[in-house]
């Protein structure tokens, strides 16, 4: 397959597409999750099974479209089968967005639906991404806790996800004054275990957001194949907090 025909980076996105409205264009790179890859590599090493059976990928656009889904595949594909090519389109994107909004604020998250370490990765003149462009905003969601003991790049923003198997890891980042997303069932609490909780799905911008909060996110259902399934133990598992 031709990978270099692959658009990387998405604005169609329901919570991004709020941000617009607080003046921000948000551009995403949704990638296939987990060990769904013919490589088998995991991209997301810190999931839970709960994380796993609850994952966006399978969820909106991805949980409606094959299509989506195939197409989230073809860019891991390209990822792990030609990383240095894959970083020099992702590259490309990035600087033709930025020539495209020249007078709008643009962000990128490049972890839509994977948990990759992007600081790792050099792209060119022994640079990451991030610091090929410092005085761009990047962010992300992280279940890897090794990410919050590392000094990152400064225009590089992390928001830790709590899941049913590391309750207490989140709480301690919390405890650091870090941000932890957490999974709601059901409306969201004004505080929960005495630290504030945010509505997290008024947007997606959560390098705005103040210090050593919960970022509330409501739970959404999987549509897809199996969705049922997936609810059910996304729930009873613990990964939503009920």
């Amino acid at each position: 397959m031709n990978y270099r025909k692959s658009v990387l980076l998405t604005r169609d996105n329901h919570k991004t597409i709020k941000g617009e409205k607080k003046g921000y264009i948000t551009y995403i790179l949704y990638m296939s999750p987990h060990k769904d890859n013919s490589k088998k590599v995991n991209l997301c090493p810190h999931a839970s099974k709960g994380c796993s059976s609850a994952c966006l990928f399978n969820s909106g656009f991805g949980g409606i479209y094959d299509t989506v889904k195939e197409a989230r595949r073809n860019k891991t594909e390209w990822y792990l089968s030609n990383r240095n090519e894959f970083m020099l389109k992702l590259d490309k994107e990035i600087s033709l967005a930025l020539n495209r909004h020249k007078d709008k604020n643009v962000v990128f998250r490049l972890n839509g639906t994977s948990d990759i370490r992007w600081e790792k990765i050099k792209v060119r003149d022994n640079k990451n991404i991030f610091e090929l462009y410092p005085k761009v905003q990047f962010y992300d969601y992280t279940k890897n806790p090794i990410r919050f003991d590392i000094e990152l790049p400064k225009n590089y923003h992390l928001t830790f996800s709590r899941a049913e198997h590391n309750h207490d890891i989140a709480m301690d980042i919390l405890s650091r004054g870090y941000n932890v997303a957490m999974v709601f069932n059901k409306e969201l609490p004004k505080k929960y275990e005495g630290y504030k909780v945010i509505n997290g799905d008024e947007h997606d911008l959560r390098f705005k957001d103040k210090k050593g909060v919960i970022v509330g996110l409501k739970y959404k259902n999987n549509t897809g194949k199996g969705g049922r399934e997936n609810n059910e133990y996304a729930k009873k598992s613990g990964f939503v907090i009920m």
